[in-house]
């Protein structure tokens, strides 16, 4: 745990350094690697030319960093664990996204399996008894299909998505605009403690970080990038679950959302993505076609892959429907060589399949 508690400080020391933002932080330790390897020591930091005077100042400072003693007690009191951008636990599919987090605190267990079939749920916190009544209809019939659910832990759709997930028995992810021992708001402890029990309470929110108004717009770009698509049930034209929708266009994730009454102003929001050309989705079998699964289809189990055919297979997943021979080779760094024996491997195991094109395209 020492170990841990070290590489997690010098993690916060890098990101609360002046003029490091997430970018410059993740480009950082693609050059150098951990933090831990070179904070305290500006001799490591003098040939970075990308980074300031003042930044490599602060990062030599050997001062910890602000209410480090809180956050040990907080990590060691929650078994709060630690992953971040470097590591092999971290999701997949969030590295891809702009402006990825450089690290997330967690408690439950994250699998990688998760993310191969998620699909975030979202809506507005004062939902109608048709909103509850859909969302909870439709998660249950994605439950047959293996879907992990991933919703905001917040009242209404997100609150009635972790519960109709968890009734059903499929894993679910609450991202927090907390810390994840802060739990928001306070009458979901109970929600979050049987999350703990099959999901995941997951936040980039340093332990003992309070509800800040700003904190929930920023995390729901992980909700979206977390996932297949998002579904939006219900919210205003201005609401955090639109903002959602926005994060998952941008990651080139597919949009849902449940048509409403014109005449209630919570409908507003799906509608109108609607008209930018979201896809209607009255039932789950609307969803599941997008993915070529069915309502009564045995659930197919994802093969095993090894690292490099995951590498590929998630920059497949975010350039869906197809992508290009060529731009595999681009985005890996790997040989013509290599991308040929990994894209025939997971032919072989019946995960992509090539189209007219030298184009490839995911079948999960």
């Amino acid at each position: 745990m020492e170990n841990n508690l070290e590489k997690i400080k010098a993690w916060i020391k890098l990101l609360s350094a002046p003029e490091i933002g997430h970018a410059t932080a993740i480009r950082l330790v693609k050059t150098l690697g951990e933090p831990i390897d070179f904070i305290n020591d500006i001799s490591n930091l003098n040939d970075i030319e990308f980074i300031s005077e003042i930044a490599k100042e602060h990062l030599s400072n050997i001062q910890e960093p602000e209410n480090w003693g809180n956050i040990c007690d907080l990590i060691e009191q929650y078994n709060i664990k630690f992953v971040s951008i470097l590591n092999d636990e971290y999701p997949g599919p969030l590295k891809n996204i702009f402006d990825p987090p450089p690290f997330l605190f967690y408690r439950g267990t994250i699998k990688k399996d998760d993310f191969r079939r998620a699909l975030g749920v979202v809506g507005t916190r004062k939902a109608s008894n048709y909103g509850k009544l859909m969302t909870k209809k439709i998660v249950q019939e994605l439950a047959v299909s293996g879907f992990t659910i991933v919703s905001g832990l917040a009242y209404g759709i997100d609150t009635i998505s972790h519960l109709a997930a968890l009734e059903s028995g499929v894993r679910t992810y609450a991202v927090m605009g907390t810390g994840v021992d802060q739990i928001y708001p306070s009458r979901n402890r109970e929600l979050a403690d049987r999350i703990l029990k099959n999901g995941v309470l997951i936040s980039e929110f340093i332990p003992g970080s309070k509800a800040e108004k700003w904190n929930f717009p920023i995390r729901n770009r992980i909700i979206s990038g977390f996932t297949l698509g998002s579904l939006i049930i219900e919210g205003s034209k201005k609401s955090g679950a639109l903002l959602t929708a926005k994060f998952a266009m941008d990651q080139n994730r597919d949009v849902f959302a449940l048509p409403g009454d014109v005449n209630r102003p919570q409908a507003e929001g799906p509608n109108y993505l609607i008209k930018l050309g979201a896809k209607i989705v009255t039932k789950a079998a609307d969803i599941l076609e997008e993915y070529e699964l069915v309502m009564d289809q045995q659930q197919r189990l994802f093969p095993e892959i090894n690292e490099k055919e995951e590498q590929v297979y998630q920059i497949l997943l975010q350039n869906k429907p197809e992508t290009h021979f060529d731009k595999l080779i681009v985005e890996t760094g790997f040989t013509v060589g290599e991308i040929s024996t990994i894209l025939l491997s997971l032919e072989l195991k019946n995960v992509v399949k090539k189209v007219p094109g030298n184009k490839i395209v995911p079948l999960y």
